[in-house]
């Protein structure tokens, strides 16, 4: 199941794989999904700790229309 997260504006999915966390640009209009190898995301966090992680590592992507970091799907 891929997790989607709005970041700020942009839609980020977070899949487990092999007790791992795998994160992907997505395109929700054409339902596709490519691999960031740059972004990583530690394999003890929790599903709900992914939020405030995103958050932490994309802060300075943060504008006035775009505040939050929100779980989508």
């Amino acid at each position: 199941m891929m997790l989607i997260y709005d970041v700020f504006g942009r839609h980020i999915g977070v899949q487990r794989q092999d007790d791992r966390w795998l994160v992907f640009r997505v395109d929700m209009s054409e339902q596709k999904f490519s691999r960031l190898y740059d972004v990583i995301i530690p394999d003890d966090l929790t599903e709900t700790e992914i939020v405030g992680w995103l958050d932490d590592i994309f802060h300075e992507a943060a504008t006035a229309k775009h505040p939050d970091v929100t779980r989508i799907r």
